[in-house]
């Protein structure tokens, strides 16, 4: 028995729970729980209330009916007795009883009887008359009937008004009719009736407002807020959040509205973003782009002009024109992959090839350049062939460029270390060499556009800084990675890879 009421009080709080979290989630739950509540407790203190002002509505009449109806029914009674014993002396009895009343000085009824001419045979002593006018006395009686609240088919009315009552029943005795006339003045009863009267519906109705308008305050306020919100937001100021209260529509719509600042406040930052980039691209783009010019119009200003001495040195400006030019569209040429490879639209074909042997052919081909600089390579491949998807033309790109850079900056004993390796569904590759010094923050900017770990933006012969960046583009199309580490004074550049599906 005490698991079972446990199981049933959990049932119920379970239930309660539902319903409360069902009523938090929604406004217009919300609502319309609060006006029935509201409305119901304005009803119970509007009906407690109602004693209090009873008295003050309070009216007291007098009800003539019940006396009315006591004479017609006793009339009746009398009249049924006497077609009973098929005798009029029933009827001069209760003559008799009104007569004695009379002469002990109590109200007493008139009673008569007459014939079908209207000759009274029987009367009350309070009667004068001989003779009555029959046909206006039945007239007189269906005119009070008629016009008069009180009738015996309605037992309930009330009567106000005091007037003499005449009830009349025709009777048969003994062969001849008779007509048998009662009439009296009624005896009145007081009556006290009480009205609930205007001021406990209005005590309600001011309840319902003032607990209704107390019960949705909360709510109010939070709508208030949000459009108050909305305004700051509006306003520009992007970093303002509303404060989400509750689990309803309106805390839904204040998350949207939230994520709506948060975003348009990112796309700003965005586009701010973008167009310092661009800023910075122009200015880089129109430095770099300066020094090999000035150089090419400064040689071949000093040709034009005839400004050397010896056959040599003509030899000489010219060679040195000719190399700033070459070192002037290699620019313009990194700069122009680098642009079509950040472009939205930009795809890859993607072929099947093996990488061992494409890192294999690059580095033969480097060989010569390697061993100008005092370079050697040192790889290191996992002995099974890996294949990928890959845009071989751009990813030749990648490794050219680390290849190049890594013979270009080594240092101490000019070592080139390559791996290769798979990894699950991808494959990781790295270039590593001797190398000076990096600091994290070094690390992080080495794949933007331009850099150059010296800053020395005068130097053209050091690169154009666009290779880093444009390998990132190129192995982040790819679906792959690539990030930079330094460590035992050793540069790391680490590519992952998808491999190609089997």
């Amino acid at each position: 028995m005490f698991r079972f009421l446990c199981k049933l009080i959990g049932l119920f709080k379970h239930i309660g729970t539902k319903i409360k979290n069902n009523i938090q989630r929604s406004i217009r739950i919300q609502l319309f729980t609060t006006f029935i509540l509201c409305a119901l407790g304005s009803f119970l203190v509007s009906r407690a209330v109602l004693p209090l002002f009873e008295n003050i509505n309070e009216t007291v009449m007098v009800d003539y009916s019940a006396s009315m109806q006591m004479m017609y029914y006793q009339a009746q009674d009398t009249a049924e007795l006497a077609i009973q014993e098929n005798s009029v002396n029933v009827l001069k009895q209760w003559i008799d009883q009104e007569n004695d009343k009379v002469d002990s000085a109590q109200n007493a009824l008139q009673i008569i009887v007459t014939d079908e001419g209207g000759k009274i045979l029987y009367k009350t002593k309070q009667v004068k008359e001989q003779e009555i006018d029959l046909h206006e006395e039945i007239r007189n009686v269906m005119d009070f009937a008629i016009n008069q609240p009180f009738n015996h088919t309605y037992p309930g009315a009330i009567e106000t008004s005091r007037e003499a009552f005449t009830t009349l029943v025709p009777l048969t005795l003994q062969d001849k009719n008779y007509y048998f006339f009662v009439s009296g003045l009624p005896q009145g009863e007081a009556i006290t009736s009480t009205s609930e009267g205007p001021i406990p519906f209005f005590i309600g109705v001011i309840l319902f407002i003032v607990s209704f308008f107390y019960s949705t305050k909360r709510k109010m306020n939070q709508i208030e807020a949000l459009a108050e919100g909305v305004m700051v937001i509006a306003k520009g100021n992007l970093a303002y959040r509303i404060e989400k209260k509750g689990q309803d529509e309106i805390a839904l719509l204040t998350d949207n509205i939230n994520q709506m600042a948060e975003e348009i406040m990112t796309s700003i930052e965005m586009e701010r973003k973008i167009e310092q980039q661009k800023n910075e691209l122009i200015t880089n783009v129109s430095h770099d782009l300066r020094t090999p010019l000035t150089s090419i119009m400064g040689y071949l200003r000093l040709l034009s002009e005839e400004k050397y001495e010896t056959k040599e040195q003509y030899d000489e400006y010219l060679k040195i024109a000719f190399s700033k030019s070459e070192q002037l569209k290699n620019l313009i040429d990194d700069l122009f992959e680098y642009t079509k490879l950040t472009n939205d639209k930009n795809t890859i074909v993607r072929q099947q090839v093996c990488v061992n042997e494409l890192l294999d052919q690059l580095m033969e081909e480097l060989v010569p350049l390697a061993e100008e600089k005092q370079r050697i390579f040192m790889k290191h491949f996992s002995e099974e062939k890996i294949f990928a998807a890959l845009d071989s033309e751009k990813i030749v790109r990648v490794f050219d460029n680390l290849l190049i850079n890594a013979i270009n900056y080594s240092a101490d004993d000019g070592k080139i270390m390559v791996s290769l390796e798979g990894q699950d569904d991808h494959m990781r590759i790295c270039v590593a060499n001797q190398s000076d010094a990096f600091t994290t923050e070094e690390l992080d900017s080495l794949f933007e556009r331009f850099y150059k770990k010296d800053q020395a933006r005068t130097n053209v012969t050091e690169g154009s800084g666009l290779g880093l960046a444009i390998a990132k583009s190129i192995v982040e199309l790819h679906g792959g990675t690539i990030h930079a580490k330094y460590k035992n004074e050793t540069l790391y550049f680490i590519i992952t890879l998808p491999l190609a599906a089997s």
